[in-house]
């Protein structure tokens, strides 16, 4: 008896670590997104400038998980954007894309940003393409649009409303960058905030 109650316990022990780790990706990120309120339109402000950079959103690295593999296409998508437009990946196929997963209350993708508006603006003219994918499972529009407002944002800025592109990436943390080629080919994979240097690295890869 003691012996198939034991059994029992363990059986079950492993059947909820089972669920937790088949979990998708957009089901642990809004577990650790902050819970929007009326009275706070952003959970940054309480912030000091010396918050250290680093990830926003943690989930364990799990073996084939993680960032999509170097050299595969990019898995095509159609997302509402935040001016009502719809936009889909595949449109801008001979083009550099560069793909920004990221929310309102991300340190990390706040440290980054500039630098994308930055990088935005000097390439843009050669055909360059930034999609700003907001997490806005876990997100409130009025802080994704004072965000974009902040940073004078003026690629696209695409709602993630129940996670799905997030799962279709295998993200596990904000923020997450890809870097697509003209061919629509994954070039790199960024988690975690990028520097200037970076930016300019990868996406030296991308616009050729």
């Amino acid at each position: 008896m003691i012996v198939l109650m034991g059994a029992g316990l363990v059986t079950g022990l492993l059947i909820g670590l089972f669920m937790f780790v088949w979990r998708p990706a957009s089901a642990r990120l809004a577990l650790d997104a902050p819970q929007a309120s009326a009275q706070s339109t952003s959970p940054l402000s309480a912030a000091g400038a010396d918050t250290p950079i680093v990830l926003a959103t943690q989930a364990p690295a799990l073996p084939g998980f993680g960032a999509l593999n170097t050299g595969s296409v990019a898995p095509d998508f159609t997302l509402k954007a935040l001016d009502g437009s719809e936009v889909k990946l595949s449109q801008f196929r001979g083009q550099p894309v560069l793909i920004n997963f990221w929310a309102s209350w991300c340190l990390p993708c706040r440290a980054e940003m500039p630098e994308l508006v930055r990088t935005y603006d000097a390439h843009k003219a050669e055909g360059l393409v930034i999609l700003a994918v907001n997490f806005t499972v876990g997100d409130a529009l009025p802080d994704v649009q004072a965000f974009v407002d902040e940073f004078k944002m003026t690629f696209p800025v695409l709602l993630d409303e129940d996670g799905v592109v997030a799962d279709l990436y295998r993200v596990r943390g904000l923020p997450l960058s890809v870097f697509i080629n003209r061919e629509g080919a994954i070039a790199h994979t960024q988690i975690g905030a990028l520097t200037g240097e970076q930016v300019d690295e990868f996406l030296g890869e991308i616009l050729k």
